[in-house]
């Protein structure tokens, strides 16, 4: 311990009085330190006093484990865990003895029998520390070598060893395993050994025998052949037959629904459960007053037999649902937390209501109330058949009897001194005049023990009491707190780092020593040491918890993340795309067709111990073959609202019909977050794009212009604002970028210019159950040609078209068109504005979508037009109008997408008909062709 705390803690003081209680409480008060595991007191005579010698025996915590030297499985983390040896807790000599067992026996249940393990410790006697290293020589893996199966399979026990998987071989159409015998046995792991224990249950309850058991009797070991041979007991049980009376219910809809099935297990628990989901189900159809029991039969000839007899009874329809007695809360606020529904077109056909939903929205109402100081309130529901007259139809009330509100009149706050007392006051719910709930103390008890625990006590207690004010419905608080002593920061420890640069960590944890140990800046800094993505696991602890000491050392150990990772990826589209034959000029708005797609990425964490990432990565189709490689270094120079990044890429691609190109690429960029909703990014990027001339479409006299290489330097400058609730499918919120560049050409190319982008998104809930979202985008850009530069070439221009633009349009397929052969130039400027209006369809997943899509490319920013008709076949510089509708399916990634759209003023052009010599001699004829009215497309999540 520093001596000045020391000194501080020890009631002996040179010059006092000596005296036998002044020693055991000095003893009592070092043991409470926690810092040591023996006392002892000498005193020797000196004059005329006495020289105390206290000898005292360390007490050492926990820092680093490192268990080294075994081939995955199991993890290195899974055998840390295994020690239990817990960062910063006291170390004892037969804690590390058990740790070695532990890990032992992790091992032996992963096959490594031949295991040794060989331990080391590193004390520091500065710091108290003790390092754990366990060295770990491994050995070879066993094999499994035969299965012996016992009790009563009632299957082949050749088909059970199958199953297991831990036999060689693979099986086809159901057939014995191919090379089973010759390929030999797998080697043993807990996973495997669990995984086929498992696959065996799977493989009887095929034959509803659902209450099968497999247990591991034992696993025999053979020293001499390093294998091993497990005993696995059989037991089959009865057949587990689940029939319905009354009502017919298909066998995959009671597996979804009867427990038992998941559970593996029949009891009168699970069944029960089974039949409130089976009346669940039916209640969701329309029959809310369906009745379900069921009956277990006895056992007979092997079979269990379960029936659930199930009246449907007559379906209704729930076509109202009045609350009323509302004051304090309007009812859409009370609706929207309600999960009963009155009938709707499509989405809930009958309503949606059961006595338990009933029920449930009755105590969310009630809670909501009494968090707002009714402590009352009562919601009375009443079900009204044959509603209006009608037979089947039902209405519900709600009568809702708030009662009186209970404000609190009195807060005091005692055992804060005057400066902590003025800002905790500020932040509490529970302040003088506010409604008063119990629900807001405890939320006022987290703040204050937060307030508390953040600024070094972290023994603080907090308690409360209330008494009856003299106004009615008011009441007088009590907060009482003891915040303890406060505990300040020794030093910062960090262990476990490898390859790491040291400095890259101590720039990310904000601790000094001398400040109030704080467990939310403790949090902050392993979130930014996590937010690196170098790092599998990030622990942290207070050295000596339980200690009574003023200073503490805080812990950070850390687990370095593999450093390689590899990718794979196989995918493939269907559509309407570019590519082809590139002597045919057929289809220039798009054909039908499939395009294969595989994708290989290799990446590189923590390069030369900096935090930086290397990544190389490929795609290969037969549209594109693209190469990345990238440097990423996050919280550039430690600061975490930086990031830097170098990419370089090589690009050949067919996606746009009219031409192939060759794009090589490099860009430096620094993105910089400004707040938690706007960053900034600066960029600079060189560029190469040429055109394979023997895939040109186009007019051979504008070759020259447009399809020279184009070499440019461009310096642009991006603003992102995001306050979307959600990014993959938003319900609320905007969404506004905006992008500048200027590119400078070089090396022979003129194509000078600057390019402007504007995107800006809105997404509104509407209506009383906000259900309903009307969405908004609009995407503004122009190419500005800087005087006396050459015309923008192919591969600057923009095109767009397709489902994330304008969906009036296959792909890439909008705007200026070559009037010879009819395919795509791209423009110098575009306008988009789409509208949806999203709603909900059929339940909770499916959804629809009405939208309409207007806009182009344009020649350039002059010519943009709103006009509605396309004056002749050389004129693209209008509006093209679509509407639709759309189908939205949620899954956990986002919502798969379709959407069929109509174009009323699709573009019409020429068209070519013959051979590429025939277009060069002026040969061919030119045919009328039209962007297809009809549109569809297929995609994941939402198109803006």
């Amino acid at each position: 311990m520093p001596d000045e705390e020391l000194l501080r803690i020890l009631p002996i003081k040179t010059g006092a009085i000596l005296t036998a209680d002044s020693v055991r409480d000095a003893i009592q008060k070092l043991y409470s330190t926690g810092r040591f595991q023996d006392i002892q007191v000498d005193g020797v005579a000196d004059g005329a006093g006495v020289k105390l010698k206290f000898i005292t025996t360390l007490t050492y915590f926990v820092g680093q484990v490192a268990v080294d030297g075994v081939p995955e499985p199991p993890s290195k983390g899974q055998l840390g865990t295994a020690t239990k040896l817990q960062l910063g807790t006291p170390f004892v000599q037969n804690d590390l003895k058990q740790a070695v067992q532990n890990v032992q026996d992790r091992l032996r249940a992963n096959g490594l029998y031949q295991a040794t393990i060989s331990s080391k410790t590193d004390r520091d006697d500065n710091t108290e520390q003790i390092g754990i290293d366990l060295s770990v020589d491994p050995g070879h893996r066993a094999h499994f070598d035969k299965v012996v199966i016992t009790g009563d399979p009632k299957v082949s026990v050749d088909s059970l060893v199958g199953a297991t998987g831990w036999q060689r071989g693979f099986s086809l159409f159901g057939l014995p395993a191919i090379g089973r015998g010759l390929l030999g046995w797998r080697t043993q792991t807990q996973a495997r050994l669990d995984s086929g224990i498992e696959k065996v249950l799977s493989r009887l309850q095929k034959g509803d025998r659902l209450l099968s058991k497999v247990t591991l009797e034992k696993l025999d070991y053979d020293q001499a052949s390093n294998t091993v041979t497990p005993t696995l007991r059989v037991d089959s049980g009865p057949r587990v037959l689940v029939h319905t009376s009354g009502t017919k219910v298909s066998k995959g809809r009671l597996k979804q629904l009867i427990p038992i099935y998941q559970e593996r297990s029949v009891d009168r628990t699970l069944l029960n459960e089974g039949k409130r989901n089976l009346l669940e189900y039916f209640q969701s159809q329309g029959y809310f007053d369906a009745d379900v029991d069921f009956e277990l039969l006895p056992e007979q000839d092997n079979r269990q037999v379960i029936n659930f007899q199930i009246e449907r009874n007559d379906r209704s329809k729930l076509v109202n649902l009045e609350i009323s007695g509302n004051r304090y809360f309007d009812t859409p606020t009370l609706r929207e937390r309600m999960y009963v529904r009155p009938a709707s077109f499509l989405r809930f056909r009958n309503g949606r209501y059961s006595v338990r939903l009933l029920n449930k929205d009755i105590d969310s109402i009630e809670e909501l109330y009494r968090s707002n100081g009714f402590r009352d309130v009562q919601v009375l529901s009443s079900v009204e058949e044959d509603f209006g007259g009608k037979s089947g139809d039902l209405g519900v009330r709600l009568q809702v009897n708030e009662g009186p509100q209970w404000f609190v009149s009195k807060l005091e706050l005692e055992g804060a001194n005057d400066e902590d007392k003025e800002q905790i006051l500020s932040t509490l719910l529970s302040n003088e005049g506010q409604p008063y709930s119990e629900l807001n103390v405890a939320t006022d008890r987290d703040a204050i023990l937060n307030y508390y625990y953040n600024r070094g006590y972290l023994d603080a207690i907090f308690d409360w009491s209330q008494t009856s004010a003299d106004i009615p419905t008011r009441v007088n608080l009590k907060f009482t707190v003891r915040p303890g002593r406060q505990q300040f920061v020794r030093g910062v420890l960090v262990g476990g780092l490898e390859t790491t640069n040291r400095t890259l960590v101590d720039n990310r944890i904000s601790l000094v020593p001398g400040d109030p140990v704080s467990q939310a800046r403790i949090g902050d800094s392993q979130r930014r040491l996590y937010d690196l993505g170098i790092f599998a696991k990030v622990q942290t602890a207070v050295q000596n918890p339980d200690g009574e000491e003023e200073s503490k050392f805080i812990l950070y150990q850390i687990d370095e993340a593999r450093r390689y990772s590899l990718n794979v990826g196989v995918g493939a589209e269907l559509a309407r795309i570019g590519g082809g034959s590139s002597t045919s000029f057929d289809s220039p708005a798009g054909a039908t067709g499939f395009s294969p797609r595989v994708s290989l990425g290799v990446s590189r964490l923590n390069f030369l111990g900096l935090g930086h990432t290397i990544g190389v990565q490929g795609r290969v189709s037969s549209l594109q073959q693209r190469a990345l490689i990238s440097y990423l270094a996050p919280q550039f120079l430690g600061d975490d609202k930086f990031n830097f990044s170098i990419n370089a890429s090589y690009d050949q691609s067919q996606d746009v019909r009219t031409y192939s190109s060759r794009r090589l690429e490099g860009s430096i960029q620094l993105q910089q977050r400004i707040s938690r909703s706007d960053s900034l990014q600066y960029r600079i990027t060189f560029r190469r794009a040429s055109i394979d001339p023997n895939s040109l479409r186009i007019d051979p006299g504008l070759v020259p212009l447009l399809a020279q290489p184009d070499r440019v330097l461009v310096g642009s400058t991006t603003f992102i604002r995001d306050r979307r609730d959600d990014p993959a499918d938003s319900h609320s919120g905007s969404y506004s970028t905006a992008d500048v560049g200027f590119a400078k050409g070089l090396i022979a190319s003129e194509a000078n210019f600057t390019r402007v982008a504007f995107r800006n998104s809105t997404y509104y809930r509407i209506g009383k159950s906000k259900d309903l979202v009307f969405a908004r985008t609009l995407n503004f850009g122009y190419i500005q040609r800087v005087s006396g530069g050459r015309d923008i070439p192919l591969p600057e221009r923009f095109f767009a078209g397709g489902s994330n633009s304008h969906r009036a349009f296959p792909d890439n397929q909008a705007g200026p068109r070559d009037l010879k052969t009819g395919f795509p130039l791209g423009g110098s400027a575009q306008l988009f504005n789409s509208l949806e209006l999203r709603f909900p369809l059929i339940g909770d997943n499916l959804g629809g979508v009405i939208f309409h899509d207007a806009g182009n490319v344009y020649s350039d920013i002059r010519s943009i037009s709103f006009r509605f008709r396309q004056h002749d076949l050389s004129d693209f510089n209008y509006m093209v109008q679509s509407a639709g509708f759309g189908i939205r399916y949620r899954t956990p990634i986002g919502p798969l997408r379709l959407d069929f759209s109509l174009s009323p003023n699709s573009p019409r052009f020429f068209g070519f008909k013959g051979s590429r010599e025939d277009l060069i001699n002026g040969l061919g004829q030119q045919v009328n062709q039209r962007i297809n009215v009809f549109q569809f497309h297929f995609s994941l999540g939402q198109a803006f």
